[in-house]
């Protein structure tokens, strides 16, 4: 029997569809096994950081917002049942290239799929132009990379990146009043990652 892609995006859980969208985003990018995928790479990142941010929105419990946010939730929905076709299409149950896809593969229990999700990015100001980052420790990350870019966050942003293998990191020569979006992703063995929550600050 061939192996298939499991259906796990079909998750109600916010957190987790954010985490596995991150995780699969970042197996697709130049991912030599699946060169057109639709929609695009920039597109499906687009629709994740308009879930991101609607997300991060929608916590301060206003029904229009979180109405929104669901919206955003949908089309990363759908855009995941867009990849699911193409990958399994393409891959036509070949283990290794599903798997390279960051998707979870029913009945196979992988290092892929091993790392837990970040559940809370913590972002404080610090002194002028700074900006202190952490998250709790991921169980089976071998490192981070700690982002942020300046607000508006559009296809084209250009994301600041800092690896370290510690939990926290502090920015430095950020723009003064000016609002930042940061977000963490975690790195585990082969090509596991999750992928934080976007936070914004204005800087002092």
């Amino acid at each position: 029997m061939k192996l298939k892609i499991k259906k796990s995006y079909k998750n109600p859980s916010d957190n987790f569809i954010l985490m596995l969208c991150g995780r699969v985003l970042e197996n697709m990018r130049n991912n030599a096994s699946f060169p057109n995928p639709i929609p695009t790479v920039p597109e499906a990142e687009k629709k994740y950081a308009d879930f991101q941010v609607a997300l991060n929105m929608a916590g301060r419990s206003d029904r229009t917002l979180s109405s929104a946010k669901n919206d955003r939730k949908a089309e990363v929905i759908a855009m995941l049942e867009k990849w699911d076709d193409y990958v399994t299409t393409i891959s036509n149950g070949d283990k290794t290239m599903l798997l390279s896809s960051g998707f979870d593969i029913a009945g196979i229990k992988s290092t892929s799929q091993a790392l837990t999700p970040i559940e809370k990015l913590d972002v404080e100001i610090g002194p002028i132009g700074q900006a202190i980052v952490s998250i709790k420790k991921v169980p089976g990350a071998k490192m981070y990379a700690f982002q942020c870019t300046p607000d508006p966050i559009t296809p084209e942003s250009v994301w600041t990146t800092e690896t370290t293998t510690d939990r926290e990191n502090t920015f430095t020569n950020l723009n003064s009043i000016v609002k930042y979006w940061f977000r963490v992703i975690a790195y585990g063995r082969g090509k596991q990652s999750v992928i934080s929550v976007l936070v914004s600050r204005v800087i002092q």
